[in-house]
Parts: structure tokens; C-alpha cells; sequence
């Protein structure tokens, strides 16, 4: 026999278990799952044969524990705070974003640059 997985459900997600539950004793229609759940009729019929074929955990969202497919590199951010402790020490984030473009080939937006700097306890400078 297999591992049993643990999983955790969000409120939410629990609430769409118990609903689906009493939707497939009989005790609820399609309509007051589709009402209850805030969902269509047709979604909900989806959700439910969803639910028979994977249980509680087909429920739970897909992407749950995996990294985003947008995070930045952990060797770029740390590259990013040694240029900035170095070379270009005291510019601001807006300054020290195009500085990375122009010098290093390292484009990212000014927000991302602010808070890889806040994330290394480094303070960029303000004009």
C-alpha cells in the first residue's frame, strides 16, 4: 500500500468539500451548490467530478508549494546586491535599475530591484 499524502485545506476549500459531500448524498441541488459556492451550475458539476476522481486534494489548488514561475534566480538577486554594494553604492532604485541595464544587461523593473535591496537589509538611497 502506498504513502497517504497529507494535505491542508483553506477554509474555502474545505467548504467546497462539505458542500460537494452533501450535494452527492442528496441533501442539496445543483442550484444551491452552484448558489452557495458562488459558482455556475456547469462549473459546479465540473468541481464535483473532480471531486469523486481525486477527493478532498483534487480540490486544493494546482500550484500550492511549487515556486512561482516568475520568481527571480536567488544567484541574481544576490548578484544584484554585490553590484550595488560595490560599484554603485548610493544611487537610488529607479538610478541603479537603468545603471544595471546600461552597464550589467540585467533589466528589472525598479519595484523588483527596491525589494531585492529591502530583502538584503540594504536601504536605497532617496532623492
Amino acid at each position: 500500500m502506498g504513502k497517504e499524502q497529507k494535505i491542508t485545506l483553506t477554509k474555502s476549500e474545505l467548504k467546497r468539500a462539505m458542500v460537494l459531500e452533501k450535494w452527492i448524498d442528496g441533501r442539496l441541488t445543483e442550484q444551491d451548490v452552484a448558489r452557495t459556492l458562488g459558482i455556475s451550475i456547469r462549473q459546479a458539476y465540473r468541481l464535483k467530478a473532480k471531486y469523486r476522481l481525486g477527493g478532498a486534494q483534487a480540490i486544493a489548488h494546482g500550484n500550492r508549494g511549487r515556486k512561482p514561475v516568475h520568481t527571480l534566480a536567488d544567484l541574481l538577486k544576490q548578484r544584484v546586491k554585490l553590484l550595488y554594494q560595490g560599484r554603485y553604492f548610493g544611487s537610488n532604485s529607479t538610478h541603479f535599475a537603468e545603471l544595471l541595464a546600461e552597464h550589467e544587461d540585467i533589466r528589472l523593473s525598479v519595484s523588483s530591484v527596491r525589494r531585492i535591496l529591502l530583502e538584503g537589509g540594504l536601504r536605497p538611497a532617496r532623492l
